[in-house]
């Protein structure tokens, strides 16, 4: 901040010398203004009283009452005729008879002569045929400017250097102050008092300290704001830890009924217990259904609080991507039913993620058993592959396809298709949790539709290198 220290004196150094210079320059023009007057003046009273006194004298003798006038005053006088023509010269060079003639037509004024820049005023002789001209020189520097200029810069010099002083002290006070607050401000970064630091300490009134008290009440009211924000942080923590228990509570307490309600009823579809009736095995295949749709959504439900928890992590090995395919594919295979669907499995094979092999088969089965779901007829098509330093896994179909505007939202939790929502089936999250899933992996997936014309969605993962995790292939 040191600049900024000489700065103030240097504008009053500046602004003074700049004031002084102007009074200076007002003073000189008013003291040129003053002795050009001054000279007029003495123009005229020389003419009047020499012109008095020739008129009293013989015309023999006015030449040397004339000259003795000159040296006495330091003017130039002569007497010119009505028309110009000189009659007695007592001057350096005024003999010019135009000019002459110019003279006596103007009586007074200025004019230059031997003598230089001159004042003349011109009186009238007895008898009145002749006029006596007076020329008095201007001086070459109006009198009292040197002393004026002097007593000028004197005052200059003493004013401008208290006030370059006061100025410097004013500002080196100031800056100390500025630095005293900045310095406090900057030792906040080392907090020694919790939240935020000590108060800085107000030193002065002025503008400064008035900064200061500013800035220790929004220190003050930050203060406050974090005691808040850390409570209720702190609250919806706690209220985060009730939750997960409460979901791993009531998991507990539901898969427990649904696994003996989905047992009992794999044992009546076996027919141990004897023969079914066909509406029997209809009822048996409902309730089937039913409980694995319900436990399919409180999975849904735990995996997404696991996910919003941070309580999921990832166990990344080198995963065979076309292996894992393999599996989802030949698993959803019985999902289509009586449906003229086909699903199929493209690409080849050596393409290895570094990923968690659970979670991978995970987003796979979402992304197959979506397509299965919505597509009557035509084909599911799984595709591994490269793309770029990503393995890329490909699930398309051959559906009614997704809207633009349903496509910004499918990634949402609990946002569905108009198809979803007319069957009134699923949370909404499956498609949420696979793509948290794959960010979790570092991943990226995308989507591709066109009403009518099917979907396509893309996952890419991080690839596993030979050379180790996470290099390129």
């Amino acid at each position: 901040m040191w600049p900024l220290l000489p700065l103030a004196p240097a504008v009053v150094v500046l602004v003074g010398i700049a004031v002084a210079a102007a009074i200076g320059a007002f003073g000189v023009s008013n003291l040129a203004t003053a002795s050009d007057d001054h000279a007029a003046a003495r123009a005229a009273l020389l003419a009047s009283s020499l012109g008095a006194r020739l008129s009293q004298l013989p015309r023999t003798e006015r030449l040397e009452a004339m000259q003795h006038a000159a040296r006495k005053t330091g003017a130039e006088f002569i007497v010119v005729s009505r028309d110009g023509e000189t009659v007695i010269d007592a001057s350096l060079g005024m003999s010019d008879r135009p000019a002459l003639r110019r003279v006596i037509q103007a009586e007074k004024g200025e004019a230059i002569t031997g003598l230089g820049r001159v004042r003349f005023a011109s009186q009238v002789l007895e008898p009145a045929s002749q006029v006596l001209v007076a020329f008095v020189r201007e001086p070459s520097a109006p009198e009292g400017a040197p002393a004026l200029l002097r007593a000028l810069v004197a005052l200059t010099t003493l004013l401008v250097g208290v006030a370059a002083a006061v100025a410097y002290a004013v500002a080196r006070d100031a800056n100390r102050d500025v630095e005293f607050v900045a310095g406090r401000v900057r030792g906040m970064i080392h907090v020694r008092s919790e939240p935020t630091g000590e108060a800085v300490p107000v030193r002065t009134m002025d503008e400064v300290g008035a900064l200061t008290v500013a800035f220790n009440d929004l220190v003050e009211r930050f203060a406050a704001a974090q005691t808040s924000y850390q409570s209720d942080l702190e609250r919806v923590r706690a209220a985060d830890r009730d939750r997960a228990a409460f979901l791993a509570a009531v998991s507990h307490e539901l898969r427990s009924p649904l696994n003996a309600i989905l047992g009992f009823a794999d044992i009546l579809a076996t027919e141990v217990d004897g023969p079914l009736t066909g509406d029997a095995r209809e009822e048996v295949e409902q309730i089937r259904g039913s409980g694995k749709h319900l436990l399919d959504l409180i999975n849904d439900i735990l995996e997404l609080s696991a996910l919003e928890s941070g309580q999921l992590q990832l166990s990344r090995t080198r995963v065979d991507l076309a292996a894992v395919a393999s599996d989802v594919v030949r698993e959803a295979a019985g999902l289509v039913g009586a449906r003229p669907v086909a699903v199929h499995l493209r690409g080849g094979g050596g393409v290895h993620a570094r990923a968690d092999a659970k979670r991978v088969r995970q987003i796979l089965t979402n992304l197959v058993g979506n397509a299965i779901k919505f597509t009557q007829r035509g084909e599911v098509v799984v595709y591994v592959g490269r793309e770029g330093p990503f393995a890329r896994l490909t699930v398309s179909d051959t559906g009614p396809g997704i809207s633009a505007q349903e496509r910004a939202e499918i990634f949402q939790e609990y946002k569905q298709t108009k198809e979803e929502r007319a069957r009134r089936r699923g949370t909404g999250l499956g498609l949420a949790i696979t793509r948290r899933l794959v960010l979790m992996h570092g991943g990226a997936i995308r989507v591709d539709s066109e009403l009518g014309r099917g979907s396509t969605f893309d996952v890419l993962l991080p690839t596993w290198s030979d050379r180790g995790p996470g290099g390129a292939a």
